[in-house]
């Protein structure tokens, strides 16, 4: 989900929510049996039906090749993403928020939570996968940077043995402490805060995907609970669909 789809979908979400507090100033408990309720209601189906075709066309291999030659799963994703927003929006606006029956008011407690896990399931698995291919690169640029000042390292400590050495050498005084020139000392601090530094930035990158690995696990869960009550709220579309066609329509 790119920026510009979260900022849209984002203020679908935020539409639905508000209309959802509309009950609290607007109630007409005539519109939803009304012609125009009708009309509003069956569109707010069909469109809540779409995601349920995503999901059979996502699990079954010959129909997702089938479908796919015509029409990309990305492009699939987008829709079942704005059909599972816009029809709530509708259902709530044929609800004319009379939140009067216990079929009512189950369904719309589930699709503001199937919309809203939704929404945020959809915006945290691209963050973490964003996230996690670009650590997981830094962790092996910094591995190559470590390897590298090690070898640094290694070599300003060379330089300063060196020195030692060649003190003692011409000085002939083995047990007297030398001064080390000052720039190979400075040249080894250097060398070592740079190594301890990357270290500590590896430390830290990789406890970050591993912070991400964990909030995967959790992912997959919520995955699971989104199924779950996605297929509830069906059962409870359905049902609200059959009494009230069975009850009849007030405008026929």
């Amino acid at each position: 989900m790119n920026s510009q789809e979260r900022t849209i979908v984002s203020s679908l979400v935020v539409l639905m929510i508000l209309l959802w507090l509309g009950f609290v100033w607007h109630r007409d408990p005539a519109f939803p049996g009304s012609f125009i309720g009708f009309g509003v209601g069956l569109s707010a189906s069909v469109l809540m039906l779409i995601p349920l075709v995503y999901m059979i066309i996502k699990r079954n291999k010959s129909l997702k090749k089938v479908v796919t030659k015509h029409i990309a799963m990305p492009t699939l994703l987008r829709i079942h993403i704005y059909a599972g927003v816009l029809g709530p929006i509708l259902a709530l606006i044929h609800s004319a928020h009379r939140f009067d029956s216990a079929t009512g008011v189950s369904l719309v407690i589930f699709m503001m939570v199937v919309v809203i896990s939704g929404f945020v399931g959809r915006y945290v698995l691209g963050l973490i996968s964003s996230n996690v291919k670009e650590k997981k690169r830094q962790v092996n640029e910094l591995h190559v940077a470590l390897s590298n000042a090690k070898q640094a390292l290694k070599d300003a400590v060379c330089d300063v043995r060196y020195s030692t050495f060649a003190q003692t050498s011409a000085r002939h005084i083995p047990y007297i402490t030398l001064n080390v020139p000052t720039s190979a000392q400075s040249k080894l601090f250097k060398q070592e805060s740079q190594v301890l530094s990357i270290i500590d930035t590896i430390s830290d990158v990789e406890y970050s995907i591993l912070i991400h690995d964990t909030a995967k696990v959790w992912f997959a869960r919520w995955l699971k609970f989104h199924i779950v009550i996605s297929m509830t709220l069906y059962v409870v579309l359905f049902f609200h669909i059959f009494s009230e066609v069975y009850f009849g329509l007030r405008w026929l």
